[in-house]
């Protein structure tokens, strides 16, 4: 996962393998990037890869940030939640 700090109107991107190998990691990186602040929108094309173990990530991320906007979300991600009917997760 790729994350950048920017202004208080930003925009989280992530990216890379969201998988069970590195989900815990991931994990990590995310806590620690919301501690420092919750980003307005967040990217999702830059994912190149998901499995289950992403997807209960993406979950978590909506609960607990129901109103920022997931925005872009890329192909594996896309083909990933129309599989598992899952495409509302990306409404706000």
């Amino acid at each position: 996962m790729s994350a950048t700090h920017l202004p208080p109107d930003t925009t989280l991107k992530l990216g890379g393998a969201f998988t069970i190998e590195r989900a815990a990691e991931l994990h990590a990186l995310l806590l620690h990037e919301l501690q420092q602040q919750v980003p307005e929108t967040i990217s999702l094309e830059g994912i190149s890869e998901i499995d289950c173990s992403g997807l209960q990530l993406l979950i978590a991320l909506r609960r607990q940030l129901p109103t920022v906007q997931l925005i872009a979300p890329s192909p594996a991600l896309e083909q990933m939640l129309a599989r598992v009917r899952l495409t509302s997760l990306l409404d706000n």
